[in-house]
């Protein structure tokens, strides 16, 4: 029953009764028979009509009732009930001046209007009003509770003891286990490797990893700041993508992989039975550099296990027929490939030669047969015939020799060789064979050339790729001497700068000429070559460093002949070395040419230098070296663009491969590999253990 009550003063109107009375009165005149009007006073018509709330209503017995106030009110009472109550009439209940939460009298004055409010409306009502501000919660069971409600929603008045709860949440700090995905949890460090301490500041938390079989996150502070927590790890969840890489059979991922996906493409990666690889990431860019850096280490790794090996047989020392070597741990002077960081790492060497009185840098160039892992002997001018045969007709010729050094890597974590003690090279040799223990080449550079000062410096971009591999081949293992023929596709163009110097009293002028930057052939007259390469890992354990004999016969192609991936690709980097875009493209990892696919092995920016080391002011050793000319290297500091990874290249080239040539590149590249470590800065005539790079 609707119920209204109005105060006026000290008198109080019903208006309940006041309705009853209204009812009664029209039964009654209904009941009543229909009087004759001649007694009824005419108006006149000179008379103002009166308002519309005050003009007679003719009843039944025909006298003559003016409609009131308190009538046109019950008729509106009458019409509300038709319609219903709205939100309307439930904020106008609403005091006009309340003391609100926090107030010490606001339990009573909330406990008042519930009751108003229950007084005012019926359980069918307040439930109506429940569907109107669209309560998305359990229905409450009792009126009361559902009074509740609408006043905290309508009123923004909480109940007096959720005040009291949010005011204890407030200052009480609790301890709390936040479940959280591996995936996550990972792509957060990876992310910001101080993470825990960035989200503990935001949220005003003491963050740690728990304890459980599931990772969780032990999280201590404020309830508000715990479920904020909670929320913005539930959100960066939803955030993920993920994306499998199906891997080729017989080819292995190695842990070093995984990790270098993660740190470097912020990644989490997955090793899934039976050849799959699950990517998981926050960003499908992060997810798309992922994916491109895996497969091309592992391309890299299916190449290098395509290049033979051999080891130089070392001379005899004092009729030593059988000298021994051993595997000595390897200290770099320099970073080496993220693939390799976190591995135990060794170099083949002789065994304890710098105590013996033996000077490496005495050894003839390449005066001794070599081994291949078959134990076939043969001599390194067999190579030409090799690695060389016939060249190709229309491509030109060239051999390069790589300097760097051949390691063994393994995951104990004690610094002790897998295969401790000395032995002789036929037994190396059998170790690597039957172990299938791959020998990794890293690229370096003698210590001569830390401080040397380069006459030309050259900036280059190079990309290269090679042909797709058949999704059924397995990656084998080269155990022959034989190197295999590979195409390779070229891309190298150099970066040429016009500053257009301004004078001195142009400094402030505005017709200056502006940089100007060209990308022009690196080598010629053509910006890509392609063509055949093979190459053969030369172990060299009586010298500093190791050496990779590479020859290609390349042949240009025409501007117009470029794929046009290429063509659009260079246009793009032009744009942005000119500034005319922000954002620095990246190489095609697919291109088309003549019919054939070929995926992206990488894609570097290099710095180019043609360096100098002369005779007389290095002083590499005595006997023959030191009798020849001074020698010219090419010194490379190469970015790889996709990894930003750093590495330092050292390598000599000949296009000449007649007998005279032949021997002086011989003589030279065992020169270069005969210079003993120094430290930057140091005495060239102090050298390190053999053990050290």
């Amino acid at each position: 029953m609707l119920s209204l009550a109005r105060n006026s003063g000290s008198s109080t109107i019903c208006l309940h009764s006041l309705r009853r009375f209204h009812i009664s009165v029209t039964r009654y005149e209904k009941a009543t028979p229909k009087a004759k009007n001649s007694g009824a006073k005419k108006l006149k018509k000179a008379d103002k009509p009166e308002p519309d709330e005050m003009k007679p209503t003719e009843y039944p017995s025909g006298i003559p009732f003016h409609r009131s106030r308190i009538e046109a009110f019950l008729e509106e009472l009458d019409a509300s009930e038709a319609t219903g109550p709205s939100l309307e009439d439930l904020k106008s209940m609403k005091p006009s001046q309340p003391a609100g939460p926090g107030s010490p009298t606001y339990p009573e004055e909330y406990e008042n209007a519930l009751k108003r409010i229950q007084r005012a409306f019926k359980v069918t009502q307040t439930t109506e009003f429940m569907n109107k501000i669209a309560y998305e919660g359990k229905l409450p069971a009792t009126h009361r509770e559902m009074a509740q409600v609408l006043i905290d929603k309508s009123w923004d008045w909480p109940p007096p003891h959720e005040l009291e709860r949010r005011q204890r949440e407030s200052v009480e700090k609790i301890t709390e286990d936040i479940p959280v995905s591996t995936a996550t949890l990972l792509l957060l460090m990876a992310e910001d490797p101080h993470s825990f301490s960035v989200l503990g500041t935001k949220f005003g938390l003491r963050l740690s990893l728990g304890q459980s079989q599931e990772p969780v996150i032990l999280a201590y502070g404020l309830r508000n700041g715990i479920s904020e927590l909670r929320k913005y790890l539930q959100l960066k969840s939803q955030q993920t993508v993920s994306r499998s890489i199906d891997i080729r059979p017989g080819q292995s991922i190695s842990p070093s992989l995984v990790q270098m996906a993660i740190r470097k493409a912020k990644t989490y990666a997955e090793i899934l039975p039976p050849q799959t690889l699950e990517l998981t990431a926050f960003t499908d860019d992060a997810l798309q550099k992922a994916e491109r850096l895996i497969r091309r280490l592992l391309y890299l790794e299916d190449h290098e296990l395509a290049i033979p090996l051999i080891a130089q047989i070392p001379p005899p020392i004092n009729n030593d027929d059988s000298p021994e070597l051993a595997y000595y741990p390897f200290l770099p002077g320099k970073n080496i490939p993220h693939i390799l960081e976190k591995r135990r790492l060794f170099r083949l060497k002789r065994v304890a030669t710098w105590l013996d009185g033996y000077d490496e840098r005495e050894s003839s160039p390449f005066g001794h047969s070599f081994l291949d892992l078959k134990g076939t002997k043969l001599e390194i001018d067999d190579y030409v015939a090799i690695l060389g045969g016939p060249p190709l007709e229309g491509h030109a010729r060239s051999w390069t020799a790589s300097f760097g050094h051949l390691l063994f890597d393994t995951s104990t974590p004690t610094i002790t060789s897998p295969y401790p003690g000395s032995w002789s090279i036929k037994s190396i040799l059998k170790q690597i064979q039957t172990t299938n223990w791959n020998a990794h080449f890293v690229p370096s550079q003698p210590s001569l050339l830390f401080t040397n000062v380069p006459t030309t410096i050259t900036t280059a971009h190079r990309v290269v790729y090679r042909p797709a591999q058949p999704k059924d081949s397995r990656p084998v293992r080269q155990i022959s001497s034989e190197a295999a023929e590979s195409r390779i596709f070229i891309l190298e163009v150099k970066m040429e700068y016009d500053t257009g110097l301004k004078e001195l009293d142009d400094l402030d002028g505005h017709d200056t000429s502006a940089e100007k930057i060209a990308i022009l052939p690196l080598h010629g007259s053509h910006r890509c070559r392609t063509g055949v390469e093979a190459s053969v890992d030369a172990l060299l354990p009586e010298k500093a460093m190791d050496m990779r004999l590479t020859v290609r016969d390349l042949r240009g192609i025409y501007e117009s002949d470029e794929p046009e991936s290429i063509k659009s690709y260079l246009e793009q980097l032009l744009q942005f070395l000119q500034y005319q875009v922000d954002e620095q493209p990246a190489a095609p990892e697919k291109i088309q040419y003549n019919g054939e696919t070929y995926i992206l092995e990488s894609s570097s920016s290099v710095r180019r230098a043609y360096e100098t080391i002369a005779q007389e002011s290095n002083k590499w050793g005595t006997g023959d070296i030191s009798s020849f000319e001074d020698v010219y290297i090419v010194a490379e500091t190469a970015l790889n663009l996709d990894s930003q990874e750093k590495t330092s290249h050292c390598f000599i080239e000949t296009s000449d491969c007649d007998p005279k040539n032949w021997e002086a590149f011989l003589t030279h590249s065992a020169a270069i590999a005969s210079i003993p470590f120094t430290p930057q800065g140091g005495d060239r005539g102090f050298q390190t253990p053999v053990f050290s790079e």
